[in-house]
C-alpha cells in the first residue's frame, strides 16, 4: 500500500473468504474442522506489507511510499542516502526520489477539498508512488472551460502534479441480470461477514442505497438492507434473513491491503474472474453521482453487474467493486474498489 497514506482505520487480520458460494442447507450436516495453512504467495504478501509498515514508520517523512516491482521485490521510496541505507539494512530495496510522502499527500488532500466542484466530474486523482507524482486522470473528451480551469489550478499547486489523458470517465458499475437482485437491478457479493451470530452480505454502497429486499440469482430470499455509505465511501451490507442458505467465503483467510504492484483477481457476476495489478491506493473518483475517496485502483476488467463483487490477492480479501472507466475492458481500462477495512472496523464485523 502507499505507506504514509493510512486508511481511516487499521488493517484487520480476520478469518475466512475468494468466490462466494451460496447453497441450500443440507439438513444438519456439520462442516469438518479444517486447519488452514497460508499459501506461500499469501505469506509473502503479508510479510512485505508488515516490513513496509515497519520501515516507513521509522523513516517518517523521509519515505515516499512503497510498492512491489515487476520482479516481486519490495521497493521503498526515500528522499536521502541515509534513509536508503536504513531500507537496505532492513531487507528491502531503496529508491531515491525527489518528493517525500508529506508534500505528495498534502497536495492530494488539497485536491480532495475541491471534489464535487465545477470541472471535477469524471476526474480521478491520487498519489502514484511509482512515478513519485500526484496524477490527475482527465477524459480525453473533457475540454470544456470548467475542466481546463480546474486542471490549470491543480497544476499550479505543485511541480509534481501530472495530468494524464484517459479514454473515458469512470462510472458506477451496476446492471440488470443475475447474482444478487433487488429493485435497482443486479449487483454482486464481495464477502460474507458476521457479527454476534448474524450474517451479512457485503456489497457496494451504491447498490444497497436504494434497495430494501434482496434475492439470490436463482430467486431465493437473501435478506434486507442493513447499512450503506455512498457517496463519500462505497460499501453496504445486507442482513441475511434466510436460514436455509449456507453462505461461506471459500478459501480467503484474512483482510489485507497488499502493496502497489501486487497481482490481484476481481470476481463479479458479469465478467467472472479477471486478473490485474494494484496500481494505487487513496484514489478520489468523481462519479456523476458523487465523489468517493480512498478507493483502490487496478487494471482488472469489471463491467455492469460486477458492482459489489470481490477484489482478492490470492487468499486475501482486499475490497469491493465500485466502478470503472466507461466502455469495454482493454487498453487503459481502470477499475476502482472500496477497501474492506473501514467497513469491518466501524461495523465490528469479522469474516465468516
Amino acid at each position: 500500500m502507499n505507506r504514509g497514506m493510512r486508511p481511516k482505520c487499521s488493517t484487520i487480520s480476520l478469518l475466512s473468504t475468494t468466490a462466494l458460494i451460496m447453497l441450500p442447507a443440507l439438513g444438519n450436516v456439520q462442516a469438518a474442522a479444517e486447519t488452514r495453512v497460508a499459501p506461500p504467495g499469501q505469506e509473502l504478501a503479508l510479510r512485505q506489507t508488515a516490513l513496509a509498515d515497519r520501515i516507513t514508520g521509522r523513516l517518517g517523512p523521509r519515505h515516499a511510499g512503497s510498492y512491489v516491482d515487476g520482479a516481486g521485490n519490495l521497493v521503498i521510496n526515500v528522499t536521502d542516502a541515509a534513509a536508503a541505507r536504513q531500507v537496505t539494512a532492513a531487507g528491502a530495496r531503496a529508491r531515491l526520489v525527489a518528493h517525500g510522502i508529506r508534500p505528495l499527500t498534502d497536495t492530494k488532500n488539497k485536491l480532495d477539498r475541491l471534489a464535487g466542484t465545477s470541472g471535477t466530474t469524471g476526474l480521478v486523482w491520487g498519489v502514484d508512488v511509482v512515478s513519485n507524482t500526484v496524477v490527475i486522470d482527465v477524459p480525453k473528451t473533457d475540454n470544456d472551460a470548467a475542466t481546463m480551469a480546474f486542471v490549470k489550478r491543480a497544476r499550479a499547486m505543485a511541480q509534481f502534479v501530472r495530468v494524464r489523458r484517459v479514454a473515458a470517465a469512470p462510472r458506477l458499475i451496476a446492471g440488470p441480470g443475475d447474482a444478487i437482485l433487488a429493485n435497482i437491478g443486479r449487483c454482486s457479493m464481495s464477502v460474507i461477514a458476521v457479527r454476534g451470530g448474524t450474517e451479512f452480505v457485503v456489497t457496494a454502497g451504491h447498490c444497497a442505497k436504494n434497495a430494501t429486499n434482496w434475492t439470490t440469482g436463482d430467486g431465493q430470499t437473501l435478506g434486507t438492507h442493513e447499512i450503506n455509505s455512498f457517496p463519500g465511501d462505497d460499501y453496504g451490507t445486507i442482513r441475511v434473513t434466510n436460514p436455509a442458505l449456507y453462505n461461506h467465503n471459500a478459501q480467503l483467510t484474512a483482510l489485507a491491503r497488499p502493496e502497489v504492484g501486487t497481482p490481484i483477481q476481481k470476481k463479479g457476476s458479469t465478467t467472472g474472474t479477471t486478473t490485474g495489478t494494484i496500481i494505487g491506493y487513496e484514489r478520489t473518483v468523481n462519479y456523476p453521482e458523487g465523489a468517493v475517496g480512498e478507493l483502490i485502483e487496478t487494471d482488472a476488467c469489471a463491467q455492469p453487474g460486477d458492482s459489489g463483487g470481490s477484489l482478492e490477492a490470492g487468499t486475501l480479501a482486499v475490497g469491493i467493486v465500485s466502478g470503472g472507466t466507461s466502455g469495454g475492458c482493454g487498453g487503459n481500462f481502470r477499475s476502482f474498489f472500496q477497501g474492506l477495512g473501514e467497513l469491518f472496523y466501524w461495523q465490528t464485523l469479522t469474516l465468516k
